[in-house]
């Protein structure tokens, strides 16, 4: 049986991250990836089945290397807290 990920056409990765998925992404290990979520570095799951938002890393990698600053995207990840009534883990 074919998983999700294989149904998708070619090319089109999916949008939610499993952590293992989120951490090669962004070119760490699981615990090096795991202990930068503990320090706000990079999101934290937000989307069904406890994936991560491949847009909110993408954001937090741009805010990170400097192209974009917290005043050019705001806190994405904040805000959509802020609509769920989430609290950081």
């Amino acid at each position: 049986m074919a998983t999700r990920v294989e149904n998708l056409p070619p090319r089109l990765a999916p949008r939610g991250l499993t952590i293992a998925q989120a951490a090669a992404f962004a070119g760490l290990s699981e615990g090096a990836f795991n202990t930068a979520r503990a320090r706000g570095e990079y999101p934290n799951p937000t989307l069904a089945g406890g994936r991560i938002d491949l847009k909110l890393l993408e954001r937090a990698m741009d805010r990170l290397s400097g192209i974009l600053t917290e005043s050019d995207i705001g806190d994405p990840l904040a805000d959509w807290e802020r609509k769920h009534g989430a609290r950081h883990a």
